[in-house]
C-alpha cells in the first residue's frame, strides 16, 4: 500500500464563498479570515510526556529543537533517534481531544481554509492525520518551516492559505504557540485544558476547552 503524503492529508481546494466571520476577543472583535491549531494537546488529546523526553536527552531545560540544532552530528543522531521514537509512541496512542473533531468540523462548515502547524516531524504529523481522518488545507511541520515560537511558520501558513496574517488565528495549548502568534502579528488563542499555565500567558482569548472557541465566533 502506498504511504500517505502531506498532499493526501490536504483538502483540495474548492471556492467557498467568502464570509464575514468575526471572533470576540476580549475587549474587541476581529476579522478572522483562516484559522492555525497545533496538534499535540490542541486537536489531540495530551498524552506526550515532554519531561520524561528531556530526561532521555539530558535537557532539563531550554528549546529541544532550537538544541537540537546546535549539537554536534554524532549526538544529533542519537537525540533524533529519541526524538523519533517520542513522536511514534504519541502516533500510536494518539485520540481527539475534547471537542476538537466537533470544532474543526464546525469551522470547517464556516467556510474557514485550516491549517495545522506543528513542531512535529513531517512524518508524525501525516501519520496522525491518516490515523484521526484529518483533512485540513494545509500541513506545516518543522521541516516546513521555522518552528514554533519563530513567526516564520505562521507567515509561511497565512502565506499558502492567502491571508492577511493579521487575519490568521493561532490556537494552541503552549507558550510556544502564542509566541510564535503574537511575534508574527496573529490572533492567539490559549488553550488551557483545564490545567493553570505554569508560565506568563500572554494571549489574545483564552479557553478551558476546544470547544468553547466556537462561542466567540459570529458570522
Amino acid at each position: 500500500m502506498r504511504r500517505m503524503t502531506i498532499a493526501d492529508c490536504m483538502a483540495k481546494r474548492k471556492a467557498r464563498p467568502m464570509r464575514n466571520i468575526r471572533i470576540h476577543l476580549n475587549s474587541h472583535v476581529r476579522s478572522v479570515r483562516a484559522i492555525a491549531f497545533d496538534l499535540d494537546s490542541t486537536l489531540t488529546r495530551p498524552y506526550l510526556d515532554f519531561r520524561r523526553l528531556r530526561q532521555q536527552l539530558n535537557l532539563p531545560e531550554g528549546d529541544i529543537l532550537k538544541w537540537l540544532a546546535e549539537i554536534p552530528p554524532t549526538q544529533k543522531a542519537q537525540a533524533l533517534a529519541l526524538i523519533e521514537e517520542f513522536e511514534q509512541d504519541g502516533v500510536e496512542n494518539v485520540t481527539w481531544n475534547e471537542g476538537a473533531l466537533e470544532t474543526l468540523e464546525a469551522v470547517r462548515a464556516m467556510g474557514l481554509p485550516l491549517a495545522i502547524v506543528t513542531r512535529n516531524s513531517r512524518a508524525s504529523l501525516v501519520a496522525v492525520c491518516q490515523r484521526l481522518d484529518i483533512t485540513v488545507d494545509l500541513l506545516v511541520a518543522r521541516e516546513d518551516a521555522p518552528p514554533k515560537p519563530d513567526p516564520g511558520c505562521l507567515h509561511h501558513t497565512a502565506n499558502h492559505l492567502r491571508v492577511p496574517i493579521e487575519t490568521l488565528l493561532m490556537v494552541g495549548d503552549y507558550r510556544h504557540d502564542m509566541d510564535a502568534g503574537r511575534a508574527a502579528g496573529a490572533m492567539t488563542v490559549l488553550l488551557t485544558n483545564g490545567q493553570t499555565p505554569s508560565w506568563p500567558v500572554e494571549a489574545d482569548l483564552v479557553i478551558e476547552r476546544l470547544g468553547e472557541l466556537l462561542t466567540y465566533l459570529d458570522l
